[in-house]
């Protein structure tokens, strides 16, 4: 089952959204999963005002064997995907990316949608502080 969703960050960074479509799974459960994934990433660009830019949709078949890549002149990316989601990253990616996985269970709930949104967006912060120590 596949989604994911990137959080480029140095200041004001872009946020690209990236989706996985998998066969096997209908259309309406596409939706569900396309959503949260832009939830989340929305909800931590709010939390994070100035700080991270909302990117559109990218929409990618999950054979396709391709890799991501994240936006040139930024200090690092935070990568957003279904905890299954197998996403390749490039040699410049895999330096500066940190990859989050965000669970498949509930995606309907609000309490959990705000607690996912919480600690990815403590764990981005505590990225960024641990980035700039050094």
């Amino acid at each position: 089952m596949g989604g994911a969703a990137a959080l480029c960050g140095h200041r004001a960074a872009p946020s690209l959204f990236l989706y996985l479509y998998r066969d096997g799974i209908e259309v309406k459960e596409h939706v569900l999963r396309m959503n949260y994934l832009l939830n989340v990433a929305a909800g931590i660009e709010q939390r994070l005002k100035g700080r991270i830019l909302l990117f559109p949709l990218s929409y990618r078949f999950a054979w396709e064997e391709q890799e991501q890549k994240t936006p040139p002149g930024f200090a690092f990316s935070v990568g957003l995907h279904f905890s299954g989601d197998k996403i390749r990253l490039g040699d410049q990616g895999e330096a500066s990316t940190l990859m989050l996985p965000v669970g498949e269970e509930d995606l309907d709930s609000s309490l959990r949608f705000e607690v996912t949104v919480d600690v990815l967006t403590k764990e981005i912060i505590r990225l960024w502080q641990q980035k700039s120590a050094q």
